[in-house]
């Protein structure tokens, strides 16, 4: 293995220079729209490719759910400890509706 004059500081910046961050919150129903779009897509195709694709579409989208759920939980346990508004309650209420609509369109798709 060659590190190719790289120093392995170098290395990990440029490797976090790579991630990115989707806002569930403001963009979660467009992301989790294409996801499902490239599930349902290529989860019976012919070819191995596409079906891996799917596949790892289908992770992300499972990925990407924990996280949302997560922060579901952390916004009821702030609420819990007092701060718990009537604005507290609609994020939640929605935060609610939004995860239990995505985890529906994800059973749609079957586990194919």
């Amino acid at each position: 293995m060659h590190n190719l004059g790289v120093r392995k500081e170098e290395a990990l910046v440029a490797r976090a220079d790579l991630d990115l961050t989707i806002d569930l919150h403001t963009e979660g129903d467009m992301f989790f729209d294409i996801l499902k779009a490239v599930i349902r897509e290529w989860q019976k195709a012919p070819w191995p490719h596409e079906r891996e694709r799917a596949a790892y579409a289908r992770g992300i989208y499972l990925r990407a759910m924990e996280v949302y759920r997560g922060r579901l939980q952390d916004a009821r346990d702030k609420a819990e400890q007092g701060f718990n508004t009537l604005v507290d309650q609609k994020l939640i209420s929605d935060m609610e509706q939004k995860l239990a609509y995505w985890e529906k369109k994800l059973g749609e798709l079957g586990n194919a």
